[in-house]
């Protein structure tokens, strides 16, 4: 198998014709590999850290809230809901966790999670939906926050499109959890 010769030949003539094209080139070619490694060496944002950290703690926290509340909510609604925060909040942890690895940036695997609102454990039957309500509508409106300012300040453009991709979802979570906190009645109780 012969390797033609001719683009070295026109390289060549091209280099004699015009000694600063020759110059530029081998600059280029020494320079590439100092840019790339910068490039690399610097890493991810401390942006983008920050919301992978954050978002990766607030996921697990979502899901292990859900979780509660499939055994403790007294309204089938309530119920409903958290199954749905667990269907959707799992694969957005696994997309972050993809994403994150790609970015550079690790995750422990043993993520400590948000804490869980301490009164809920406490809590059963209609205050405990209350109280996880509340608490999923409030987490939500700071999870939007997050994905927000990643969409919109973030420095890797798959995070940022990630974060973008995942506000409706978010808004619609907030919007359940305002929506049935309003509907269910509150129970006080016996005097």
């Amino acid at each position: 198998m012969s390797i033609s010769v001719e683009p070295r030949r026109t390289l060549e003539k091209t280099i004699m014709k015009n000694p600063f094209a020759g110059l530029l080139l081998i600059l280029t070619v020494a320079a590439f590999p100092a840019f790339w490694n910068a490039a690399v060496a610097a890493g991810p944002s401390e942006q983008d850290r920050r919301f992978v950290e954050a978002a990766a703690r607030a996921e697990v926290s979502r899901i292990e809230a859900a979780e509660q509340a499939l055994t403790k909510a007294s309204d089938k609604r309530a119920r409903v809901f958290a199954e749905r925060i667990i269907e959707d909040h799992r694969p957005i942890n696994e997309e972050l966790t993809v994403l994150a690895s790609d970015a550079g940036i690790a995750l422990s695997s043993d993520a400590v999670s948000d804490p869980l609102p301490k009164d809920l454990s406490s809590l059963s039957g209609n205050a405990f939906d209350h109280a996880w309500l509340d608490s999923e509508a409030k987490a939500h409106q700071e999870l939007i926050e997050l994905f927000n300012q990643q969409a919109d300040k973030g420095e890797n453009q798959q995070l940022r499109t990630f974060a973008a991709n995942h506000l409706a979802s978010l808004r619609d979570h907030l919007e359940i959890a305002r929506s049935l906190g309003a509907e269910l009645p509150r129970q006080t109780s016996p005097e």
